[in-house]
């Protein structure tokens, strides 16, 4: 195998910011920079016409003087079926991710040398099934061989354990990314990384910040302004205040108070902003993450009463923000560690991406018999650069996670003494829950058939969507390719058995099984949850592949 064939990437794809990393000659994590020579790449696309996309710093400029043709914080669009239309091409979140992909590879293909095309990308802890899968079809549309889908938690702890003296350690990760924010219990040892729990909120992050502050900039603008002054209506007025609203936030991490010019609707006005002032605008969404964490140590008593948290990591950019630590410290008597903010996420999976090609190296040479496993790691080390102690290591090292929602199957609410003469309710009874270890093992459900005479049985399958998981319907998801009909069966009376049984496997496949007792009949479901086909991936992928897109 050549050194290209061994050469593999960590991705962290951001809702506002992205990195590509991959382990040197050291055995350490090196981050690949950009065009600008820039660590992070903004996760912005500008479509500038139908055959050239701007991904980066540029593309985000362009929002102040062309908005309708940037896409920005596409990543909490993942899992959906969003459109969006530009030049007479359709793209979803996943094409357009995809694009950002694609940069980062070129990127990294420019920093090293050599090829960027297999990859692991992270997806944060508390994403569901849909998100995970649309996240690796955006690699497979960017032309990626996507060797791996980790929880950016994982990662980072990856990436602490390999450089602290973090074994045996109970750790908690706050994950307070641009757009998303998670908090996971995880158990670090010296061969194995277990997640124990984990929750969060897809629709809360730094970005959240940004808007404040920049609600809070336009009111003290107006105030100065002219009686009538219509600023908010003034597009590139509105952009470029978003822009001095994130750098003004990242500025009021280091100093108390800050002074900023503003003009637009041909004002000009002078607006000074403090730290005190922009927390207490903000103080309800710290307070979300606070209400978070708390569900979170609840959860890790439920599951192993009395554990204790060792280390608490802040990760993300966000958590630069000194409120953060602060009110960690007030709530809970925490020390938090700030722990390579931006980049401990795209260095641990650059680890675990070269774990798996080692791993999968070594298993490849013992069932084949043709070459010792020690000769393979040292084919590895000999190609890599890397002492073979480091990749045993790295090989060694497993990753054991949890399920980040809940599955079920829709039922008929019976509840009520007279539910036939009403309109049919249904609900979701969930087989697997949130947090629960996988693989997980076999759960079983003896439901029932509602009408005599009954001849069939649809089952469809659903994960939670909300928050917390809950029976109503609307507070789950249906997932397109879990679902299928028992039919051919003889009149059942009502009541009659059918025993559903699920499990989930360790890479997120999920299998269902449904029988009707009587008679035998079965149907058999295995779904890799995804919003899209295998063939809308592969006409996007061709539509990708035909875009030039620079940075």
């Amino acid at each position: 195998m050549s050194d290209g064939d061994l050469r593999v990437f960590g991705i962290d794809l951001g809702t506002t910011y992205s990195a590509i990393s991959y382990v040197d000659e050291t055995g350490r994590p090196a981050v690949c920079r950009n065009t600008d020579s820039n660590e992070t790449t903004p996760s912005v696309v500008f479509f500038e016409n139908e055959s050239n996309v701007v991904v980066g710093s540029v593309a985000k400029n362009s929002a102040i003087i062309d908005p309708d043709r940037v896409v920005s914080l596409i990543k909490r669009q993942m899992g959906s079926d969003a459109e969006f239309q530009f030049d007479g091409t359709t793209y979803t979140p996943e094409s357009i991710s995809a694009l950002i992909l694609k940069q980062l590879a070129q990127d990294a293909a420019a920093h090293t040398g050599g090829e960027a095309t297999r990859a692991v990308i992270t997806v944060p802890a508390y994403f569901g099934m849909l998100e995970r899968s649309a996240t690796k079809n955006a690699g497979q549309i960017a032309g990626l061989d996507v060797i791996g889908i980790v929880p950016e938690p994982v990662a980072a702890a990856l990436h602490y354990e390999a450089t602290t003296d973090a074994e045996d350690k109970t750790i908690l990760v706050y994950d307070l990314g641009g757009g998303t924010f998670d908090t996971t219990v995880i158990r670090v040892s010296s061969d194995e990384i277990v997640v124990i729990c984990t929750d969060g909120d897809d629709n809360l992050g730094g970005a959240d910040w940004d808007t404040r502050l920049r609600n809070h900039l336009l009111a003290k603008f107006l105030e100065q302004a002219p009686e009538g002054t219509e600023a908010d209506d003034d597009e590139e007025f509105m952009q470029s205040l978003a822009t001095t609203a994130e750098e003004t936030k990242k500025q009021l991490s280091k100093a108390e108070s800050r002074a900023v010019a503003l003009r637009g609707a041909g004002v000009s006005a002078r607006v000074e902003v403090t730290r005190a002032q922009f927390e207490t605008e903000t103080q309800d969404l710290l307070d979300k993450t606070v209400d978070i964490v708390k569900r979170t140590l609840a959860t890790l008593q439920n599951k192993q009463p009395g554990a204790q948290i060792d280390d608490v990591l802040l990760v993300g950019g966000s958590t630069k923000m000194p409120a953060v630590a602060e009110r960690l410290r007030a709530d809970f008597g925490w020390d938090p560690k700030l722990h390579d903010p931006d980049l401990a996420v795209a260095k641990g999976a650059a680890l675990y991406a070269l774990g798996r090609v080692v791993h999968r190296e070594m298993t490849e040479a013992a069932e084949q018999g043709t070459t010792g496993v020690a000769e393979a790691v040292q084919n590895v080390a000999q190609q890599t650069g890397i002492s073979v102690k480091a990749l045993e290591n790295l090989a060694a090292k497993q990753t054991r996670n949890v399920l980040p929602k809940a599955f079920g199957v829709k039922l008929v609410d019976t509840s009520d003494r007279d539910w036939q003469q009403k309109p049919t309710k249904h609900f979701v009874k969930h087989l697997v829950h949130a947090n629960d270890s996988l693989p997980t093992d076999e759960r079983v459900l003896e439901a029932v058939t509602v009408e005599d005479g009954q001849t069939s049985v649809m089952i469809e399958l659903f994960e939670q969507s909300g928050v917390v998981a809950g029976p109503d319907l609307d507070e789950n998801k249906p997932i397109n390719e879990g679902k299928g009909l028992i039919d051919g069966l003889p009149q059942l009376p009502a009541g009659s058995p059918v025993n559903i049984r699920m499990t989930v496997d360790d890479e997120g496949l999920l299998e269902l099984t449904a029988a009707e007792p009587s008679t035998g009949k079965s149907l058999d479901i295995k779904v890799r949850v995804s919003v899209r086909s295998d063939e809308e991936v592969a006409e996007a992928k061709k539509v990708v592949a035909g875009i030039t897109v620079s940075g």
